[in-house]
Parts: C-alpha cells; sequence; structure tokens
C-alpha cells in the first residue's frame, strides 16, 4: 500500500529531526569528554597551587570562579550562569614580595613543578 502524502511528509520530517538529535548527542558526548579533562587539568594545577603556597608560604587562590563554579554545578542551567557570571576572565594574579627564608638558595628542583 502506497503512503500518504501525510505520512510521508511525517517520514520526511522524522529523519531529519532524529538526524538533528543524533549530531545533539554527539556535540554533547564530545563536549561532557572535554569539560571532564578540563577539570582534571584545573585540579592538577590546583594540587601544583597548593604545593607551591605550602613551599614558599604564600596564599595565592587554587581554583579561579570559573573553574570552581563548573566543579559545583549540576546540570546545564547551572553551567550556563557559571560561564554568563564568570564572563570577565580570570582575575589577575598577584605575586608577592616573599621572604628570603632559603637565605636567597634556590630550592631544590621538583619535576611537577619547574
Amino acid at each position: 500500500m502506497a503512503l500518504t502524502g501525510y505520512q510521508l511528509q511525517y517520514k520526511r520530517r522524522m529523519k531529519k529531526a532524529l538526524a538533528l538529535r543524533a549530531k545533539a548527542d554527539r556535540q554533547a558526548r564530545f563536549l561532557v569528554a572535554r569539560l571532564a579533562t578540563v577539570l582534571t587539568l584545573g585540579e592538577t594545577a590546583a594540587d601544583h597551587i597548593g604545593r607551591i603556597n605550602t613551599l614558599y608560604g604564600t596564599s595565592m587562590s587554587l581554583r579561579t570562579d570559573l573553574i570552581d563554579g563548573y566543579r559545583m554545578a549540576g546540570t546545564a542551567a547551572a553551567l550556563n550562569q557559571v560561564a554568563a557570571a564568570s564572563l570577565g576572565g580570570a582575575p589577575a594574579a598577584v605575586f608577592v614580595n616573599l621572604a628570603a627564608n632559603a637565605g636567597g638558595a634556590m630550592l631544590p628542583p621538583d619535576a611537577d613543578l619547574d
């Protein structure tokens, strides 16, 4: 039995809609994987900053508001709010004059930090 014009229109429209949904799913999987990678890199950077803070007795913040917000956000709406609120970028790093606790000598090299 031949399909009616109504049925053919449905079939064509549904095929396009399913293809669009599949494309969106592929993009979402890619972006979620990238976000997970970036958050892991952010944790690594926070560990390094924490070690440097301990080593030199400073108190540089471990994470920017943007990365911290992404870590805490659980939904797409929350992620959008974090991105919108953080458009100003990262705060400027402020380097302090360190006291020469080691007598001015450099500390031994650390492969993770240098």
